[in-house]
């Protein structure tokens, strides 16, 4: 075994505490970090020691936000995170050293990567019925016998309302053309080598099974360690490809808070954690469980939140303080909004330093007053015009993100790909994703982005349904014009403004000229994870989820549930201010629980209209 001692912390040169030197040594196998507790900053120190003891290192995080952090924090020691070290996200590793590889070297093609099926043109992303109804997206079909199955049929589990709406009064034999159709279009992708993330992750998996191929034992002599950040996030395939690399030999490090799992919609369980911590001992797990971000109020709070986790999260005696207590404003709406952030006023903590969470972004929404659910119809205008009013209304950064490119595939979707080809080894095909459509059209992703930043621009002067059709027909035949590409024939038609659609519009961007307006951003807790603010505004829901116990039951009898996980993640998300807004007749168990778990708290009543 490696005998590498870490070093003492008071002469450590990166800062590290006790407890992130302890993460530094060559036997751990699991860093178990609260919230708040430096993890990026230990793992990327653990990367560091690693590679400068000579050893061959990947860093792996499941999001590319949390890649270009890391490589930030490398960029004083060149060379770090290029070859032969890896720095990158899980997909990308399994892409890079395991199935394109295997895909070229098998076909001569290299294949082609999708994050979901949705990011397909939508005559690909789409399976419609044969009298143009209601169509059911491709990513919502499973398999339907297995995993090694080529049998796909629509999961109705994943349907959203509309597709719901379209989907109930399908006779059978309507249901199973569309189950043959959309399994027929996966198996074709599949065929051409055009991966989801699911099947990429699937057929890597295949790869590395197979005992004939000596991908495994070029990864073992490639890589020494490989570092999983985001472990408690991991589902059963991703387990399965992590045991493969350990059976090979190479150290594999996971760094997790058990009770940040809040990805239940991905088929992730916290049991697949506990089993692999049963595995370990005690010399293997290192604990981190100073937090640096929060007040110790705040702090207190949230290990009573902890469920999964083993040892209570205490705030680091250095951190400069806040409130002394957890504010509970008892009421609903736009009165207990305005309420609560005037409570995180009197802190001197701005709106730029201030969000309002939920676990339902509706509920985040309605303490902020901005405006109506989009209808979820099947309008091409409410495709654009709600992630425009996500954009406009003070969304959180993820959402931000995530409606900027709903726009680019709106933009998309309005050229007619029925003639356009692609080559490809094998023959033709029509572009099958983004980068393919982009390359057809012989623009850059800058263009695109220029042209979501036309609409979002001209987008507040939307006041009448005509100006708006008109402002963004003439958007796309201004980006379309010498392009090469026709935009749809029936583009006129589809730029129609449906009434629902306008009255959401209208109700979500009228905040915009209401000077009283808090200019404070809002969302779901699952936007926020990472993050970290001055203070946070935190929606209890009034309502249980359907067939669900409500949070602060799930809270009272020590459930470890989804939904208990999410309050736990939006709690820590604090570092001076803590704001709880409760329904009346949720407050007094939420009080119960605040003295249970040793919190102080002081009570705001809003009087309701």
């Amino acid at each position: 075994m490696n005998t590498e001692s870490p070093g003492d912390a008071e002469d450590h040169p990166e800062g590290l505490s006790a407890e992130q030197i302890a993460a530094l040594a060559p036997q751990v196998r699991l860093i178990e970090a609260g919230p708040g507790a430096g993890k990026t900053k230990t793992v990327i120190a653990r990367l560091r020691a690693r590679a400068a003891a000579g050893h061959r290192v990947a860093l792996l995080s499941f999001t590319n936000a949390a890649v270009d952090v890391a490589r930030a924090r490398c960029r004083d020691v060149p060379g770090l995170v290029d070859a032969p070290n890896f720095v990158g996200t899980f997909d990308q590793f399994f892409h890079r050293y395991v199935l394109t590889p295997d895909v070229r070297r098998k076909t001569g093609q290299s294949p082609t990567y999708l994050s979901s099926w949705d990011d397909l043109p939508s005559h690909l992303a789409v399976v419609r019925p044969t009298n143009g109804g209601v169509g059911v997206r491709l990513s919502a079909f499973t398999s339907q016998h297995g995993e090694d199955s080529e049998d796909w049929g629509v999961d109705e589990s994943q349907l959203t309302r509309a597709e719901r709406r379209g989907w109930d009064p399908l006779t059978a034999w309507t249901r199973n053309q569309m189950n043959n159709n959309g399994s027929q279009r996966i198996n074709h992708l599949l065929a051409r080598h055009v991966y989801d993330t699911e099947q990429a992750r699937r057929r890597a998996l295949e790869v590395l099974a197979d005992l004939e191929q000596p991908c495994l034992q070029r990864l073992a002599l490639r890589f020494s360690e490989i570092i999983v950040d985001e472990f408690q996030d991991c589902d059963e395939l991703e387990h399965q490809l992590l045991d493969h690399l350990r059976a090979v030999g190479i150290h594999v490090v996971v760094v997790a808070d058990p009770d940040q799992a809040i990805y239940e919609f991905r088929n992730t369980s916290p049991q697949g954690y506990v089993d692999y911590r049963a595995t370990l001992t005690s010399d293997q797990i290192a604990p981190l469980t100073t937090c640096f971000r929060s007040t110790q109020v705040i702090c207190s709070l949230v290990s009573g939140l902890r469920s999964v986790g083993m040892d209570p999260i205490n705030a680091d005696p250095g951190h400069p303080g806040g409130a002394e207590l957890v504010h509970v404003v008892v009421g609903s709406g736009p009165e207990a909004g305005t309420t609560a952030v005037a409570i995180t006023r009197r802190y001197g903590v701005n709106g730029r330093q201030t969000r309002v969470l939920a676990h339902r972004r509706s509920d985040a929404r309605a303490l902020t007053r901005a405006g109506k659910e989009a209808p979820r119809g099947n309008s091409q205008m409410e495709v654009l015009m709600a992630p425009l009013a996500d954009l406009l209304s003070g969304a959180d950064a993820r959402t931000r993100l995530a409606a900027a490119k709903r726009i680019e595939r709106f933009v998309l979707a309005q050229f007619d790909w029925s003639e356009v080809r692609v080559e490809t080894d094998g023959g033709s095909r029509r572009p099958a994703s983004r980068e393919e459509q982009l390359l057809a059209l012989g623009v850059a992703t800058e263009q695109l982005r220029l042209v979501v930043s036309r609409l979002l621009t001209a987008s507040p002067g939307w006041t009448e349904k005509t100006p708006c059709s008109n402002d963004v027909h003439t958007i796309l035949k201004d980006f379309a014009a010498g392009l090469g590409v026709e935009l749809v024939s029936d583009l006129r038609r589809r730029l129609v403004v449906p009434p629902k659609v306008w009255e959401f519009w209208t109700s979500r961007t009228s905040l915009l000229t209401d000077a009283a307006a808090e200019a404070i951003r809002w969302g779901h807790i699952h936007g926020v994870k990472g993050e970290e603010v001055d203070a946070v505004v935190l929606a209890v829901p009034s309502k249980a989820r359907p067939n669900e116990p409500h949070v602060l039951d799930d809270w009272a009898s020590g459930t470890n549930s989804e939904q208990r996980r999410v309050l736990y993640v939006g709690v820590s998300r604090a570092r001076r201010v803590l704001v709880l807004v409760v329904p009346a007749g949720r407050k007094q168990q939420l009080l119960d629980l605040l003295t249970g778990a040793g919190v102080p708290f002081d009570v705001s009543a809003v009087a309701q209209r």
